[in-house]
């Protein structure tokens, strides 16, 4: 019998908290995402510090789409899930390869009790971004780009999917965007990339053939602002940093 992985111990640790425990931490955010927190092994998850840089974004744009690349275990779908607005029916939707770690994602989050404000998709993102495009457009009845994408997945896909998102017409002016591990491990070729200039992407995106398929090449015309953001954890003395950007503009031509 093969050793349980980290993520399937700290799922039995949820499945067997005491019911007292469970009906203290039952449809209460904070609580849950405690959980993680005080949990002995460690996970990749954005944390509270870094956490805190994106949720006032998010709290200022009021996001009525929003959508995660890298859900792994729950954490960030349900601190970024729950400042969601329930009045303008809000929705997060979390994009997660693995479906054992999505089924760990889908009980915290039933746990949270936020289960109808997050959604958990299932696949590679080059698949389940289409299909999704295209059920927006049947859900909404007319385009909808998206109001805030978080990008915390396998860091040589940041800028591929990245370039999907741009070749679906997912981004817009006024979307915004939010990257993590920008320091450590690092994602300097993202930080490039949303900081090209439109020739800079437009000769990258020609001479860079897009791993998650010749079809989404990119769009040279979408304009970004952009900074990168330091975050100092100060219990472990850790010092990582998320890129912020917003699309500001298309050029036309």
């Amino acid at each position: 019998m093969s050793e349980l992985s980290k993520e399937e111990k700290f799922y039995q640790y949820i499945l067997n908290l005491p019911s007292d425990k469970l009906k203290e931490v039952k449809g209460d955010p904070a609580k849950v995402l405690r959980l993680y927190d005080e949990y002995p092994d460690w996970f990749m998850n954005i944390g509270q510090y870094k956490g805190k840089v994106i949720t006032e974004k998010i709290r200022e744009k009021g996001p009525k789409v929003m959508i995660e690349l890298g859900g792994y275990l729950g954490y960030s779908a349900i601190l970024f899930g729950n400042e969601l607005n329930e009045d303008n029916e809000a929705k997060y939707y979390s994009f997660e390869l693995n479906p054992d770690f999505a089924k760990i994602a889908t009980h915290l989050i039933k746990l949270a009790g936020l289960e109808k404000k997050v959604e958990i998709i299932v696949g590679k993102a080059s698949y389940t971004l289409p299909e999704f495009k295209e059920r927006l457009l049947t859900e909404k009845k007319k385009y909808v780009a998206l109001d805030f994408i978080f990008i915390d997945h396998w860091k040589d896909l940041y800028v591929p999917d990245l370039r999907v998102l741009e070749s679906l017409n997912l981004i817009a002016p006024g979307t915004y965007l939010a990257a993590d591990n920008i320091l450590k491990p690092g994602v300097p070729q993202y930080v490039e990339y949303v900081n090209f200039s439109p020739q800079e992407k437009k000769t990258f995106n020609a001479e860079n053939p897009n791993p998650e398929g010749k079809e989404f090449l990119g769009r040279w015309n979408i304009l970004y602002d952009t900074k990168t953001v330091e975050v100092t954890d100060p219990e472990k003395k850790i010092t990582d940093a998320v890129e912020l950007t917003k699309c500001i503009d298309y050029l036309t031509g």
